[in-house]
């Protein structure tokens, strides 16, 4: 008897182990069938969605998912198995102090391994200190200026990208076009990245031999700026210079419409060639203060010469997500996904500082499918993790409230719109 004890329990434990050790195969298959799938990247996003700046957020946001869409449809990211994009949303209503409240969320609390966004210069300020905190890479679409090694910005930088090509679009008109410029005003927000740019602009204008004549920065809390305009007007100029977000830039011209001051040759920034910036003038007064003498910096043009920008705004107007017609401000969130699967790509990782270094490789030369910026020099960031070649266009509304190209030379598709500058 107790051998069939025995042997029942010998095979009741035979029984048990098999038991177990199946258990555990069935374990192990599914821990490998589970590394086997392609992990997903979150990407943090900080975004004006609201307040005064909503209409960069808005404008850019969908672009930024219609991209992690294509991207993931054609395979995701391949040095990763395939890993799939997620974008991981955040407002900071265009206020600096949320900007850095809602990155630390996103960093601390998210895990979020990077992070892009509008974020223009001040909430880049405000940024710095947490990325450097958290080591959290971060590109910025719009900003050009940051002290933290891990803050990369697409945005044209203040002397090599707004200042000189401000200030040589200006030396063209007048040792080419024949254009008159003696007396030069600069007017721009009055905020730091502003006013950084305008010292470029200054000593710029100065090094040619340009005097500029009166300085005036434009408060960005009016409700309307017919003063600053009355004092623009009283100083004469040739032509009035200077970068101006697009709140201001529409209170300025209305403040022209209104005092009928239409002469003296305007140039400004990329924030001027945005359809939003039509629109919000409305089409009346758009086309009195536009129609002639008015020219903007822009990222994008209809009649952009790189097949893959032409083809990006084609299928963006056709999925109706865009507020308005594709412009600078979509192009320049495609331009930040199409960054930040290059450096994917190369870190072949999450790793915080693996991203820092190929983001800081990244170079996609003037061609190259994933360069939808009209640079010559293409996009590759500096020492100073800005951009090398801040070159861009100088735009000129047409009366369907399009842009065209009107300097450098190589893009250019049509001559100035010019007419009495006084």
């Amino acid at each position: 008897m107790k051998r069939v004890v025995r042997s029942l329990a010998g095979a009741v434990g035979a029984v048990a182990a098999i038991a177990v050790a199946g258990a555990l195969a069935g374990v192990s298959g599914l821990s490998s069938a589970h590394a086997q799938q392609p992990q997903t990247v979150r990407i943090g996003v900080v975004q004006p969605m609201s307040g005064s700046l909503a209409s960069y957020g808005q404008e850019s946001q969908p672009v930024l998912q219609y991209m992690v869409d294509r991207i993931n449809a054609e395979g995701g990211i391949r040095s990763m198995g395939g890993a799939k994009l997620q974008l991981v949303l955040a407002d900071d209503a265009g206020k600096p102090a949320l900007t850095a409240a809602e990155g630390r969320r996103l960093m601390a609390e998210e895990k979020v391994p990077l992070v892009v966004g509008s974020l223009f210069t001040n909430h880049l300020m405000a940024l710095s200190p947490v990325a450097d905190e958290h080591k959290v890479p971060t590109l910025s679409i719009y900003g050009a200026a940051s002290q933290s090694p891990y803050i990369f910005a697409l945005g044209l930088p203040y002397d090599r990208g707004y200042a000189q090509s401000m200030v040589d679009f200006i030396r063209w008109l007048d040792k080419e076009k024949g254009v008159p410029v003696k007396r030069v005003v600069t007017a721009y927000s009055n905020y730091e990245g502003a006013q950084q740019i305008n010292k470029h602009i200054t000593a710029r204008l100065q090094q040619y031999g340009y005097e500029v004549v009166g300085d005036v920065p434009l408060d960005m809390k009016a409700n309307d700026l017919i003063p600053a305009m009355l004092k623009i007007r009283s100083y004469k100029p040739d032509v009035v210079v200077g970068l101006k977000l697009r709140p201001e830039a529409v209170k300025l011209h209305r403040a022209r419409h209104d005092l009928k001051a239409l002469d003296g040759i305007f140039v400004e920034a990329t924030g001027s060639a945005d359809g939003a910036f039509w629109n919000e003038l409305s089409d009346d007064i758009a086309r009195q203060v536009l129609a002639k003498n008015f020219f903007a910096l822009s990222l994008y043009a209809p009649t952009d010469r790189l097949p893959a920008a032409r083809d990006l705004a084609s299928a963006m107007d056709q999925s109706g997500k865009l507020p308005d017609r594709f412009g600078q401000i979509a192009v320049s969130a495609a331009q930040a996904i199409l960054v930040v699967r290059n450096a994917l790509e190369a870190a072949g990782s999450i790793d915080p500082e693996k991203l820092r270094a190929a983001i800081a490789a990244v170079n996609l030369p003037f061609g190259n499918p994933d360069m939808v910026f009209p640079r010559q020099g293409g996009v590759s960031f500096g020492e100073d993790r800005l951009t090398k070649h801040g070159e861009t266009l100088v735009v000129q509304w047409a009366p369907n409230k399009t842009n065209e190209v009107v300097y450098p030379p190589a893009f250019a598709t049509t001559a100035p719109r010019l007419g009495d500058k006084r």
